[in-house]
């Protein structure tokens, strides 16, 4: 799940990059992410200066999205097996503490 999650990372921060769009969509954002998984360990990062900061295992205090399912969803999500709107309507995916504008940033990163 790490390697998944860091490989998606480092793909949002080439296109942050490289695409001015996301770029301008993403510039002056500061989110603190929490990716909750209920079978096992979660894990955080920070959206910050138009790129997505280390990831890091465990909670975060307060966090600004909070995402919260399984690893197998988050692996199909991941690997692109799952949409995040299935995954949201069948209820394998919970988000709270977002915005309608962070969640167009998130269904990026996925």
């Amino acid at each position: 799940m790490e390697e998944l999650l860091g490989n998606a990372i480092e793909t949002f921060n080439k296109k942050a990059a490289t695409d001015p769009k996301l770029r301008g969509e993403v510039e002056g954002k500061v989110r603190r992410v929490f990716i909750e998984l209920t079978d096992t360990e979660g894990y955080n990062f920070v959206l910050e200066n138009s790129r997505v900061g280390g990831l890091r295992k465990g909670r975060v205090p307060d966090p600004d999205i909070h995402i919260t399912t399984d690893s197998a969803t988050l692996e199909a999500l991941m690997k692109k097996e799952m949409g995040p709107m299935k995954a949201l309507v069948t209820k394998k995916l919970r988000l709270t503490k977002i915005s309608m504008e962070d969640l167009g940033t998130i269904r990026k990163f996925f």
